[in-house]
């Protein structure tokens, strides 16, 4: 009897036969080409030593303007999130608290850098069109900042692939480190036992999951 992580990549591989060199894969994946933009644009510009220095200078407009783009670039945050980040970030007084949060949850993650994060970008939730607490958008500056580490969370699809591995994700509307946690575990998991995604970081194997649910 196929186990599920081999159900997962037999499902892909009916999909794709030639794997992540398949045609149509890479027909997909060109349509996701500016993630990898936005992956590039974090990992350069989102580093510690540029975050500690724009925060020790109070010259945040390099970091927020990077931030801006890369939520732009991103394909797997919505339009109505992007918006939403639009309208957070346009509230300049959330900008250092924001600043300071993000650093953190990049550099020094953990349950408490975690929470405070989610609750910096919470800050403007009584606006409806400017809260920016939101799964895919927390997720998205981990995940492309160390994809090798970090998940994103889309959660529809995360919660579908949760319930065909057979894993609690204690899911919340608003994101939680608990929950995070979950997620990392799950598609770290996969990877080890996925011959298909064995070799890659933990987007591509997301992805891998994703087409299966």
């Amino acid at each position: 009897m196929m186990d599920r992580y081999a159900a997962i990549d037999a499902d892909f591989l009916a999909r794709f036969p030639g794997g992540f060199q398949d045609p149509d894969w890479q027909a997909l994946a060109r349509k996701h080409k500016t993630y990898a933009k936005a992956e590039t644009l974090c990992q350069s510009e989102l580093t510690r030593d540029k975050l500690d220095a724009a925060l020790a200078s109070g010259k945040l407009a390099d970091a927020t303007h990077a931030c801006r783009q890369i939520i732009s670039l991103a394909t797997t945050v919505s339009t109505f999130e992007k918006i939403a980040f639009r309208n957070y970030m346009d509230n300049r007084d959330l900008n250092l608290p924001f600043i300071q949060a993000l650093r953190d949850a990049l550099h020094d993650f953990g349950p408490d850098s975690f929470a405070a994060y989610v609750d910096t970008l919470a800050m403007a939730r009584m606006d409806a069109k400017a809260n920016a607490a939101k799964w895919p958008i927390v997720s998205c500056f981990l995940a492309c900042f160390d994809p090798q580490r970090h998940v994103c969370i889309k959660p529809t699809t995360v919660k579908k692939v949760a319930a065909r591995l057979g894993v609690e994700l204690h899911y919340q509307p608003r994101p939680n480190y608990e929950c995070y946690r979950a997620v990392q575990d799950m598609v770290l998991d996969f990877r080890r036992h996925s011959s298909v995604a064995a070799e890659v970081d933990n987007m591509l194997a997301q992805a891998v999951m994703y087409c299966a649910v």
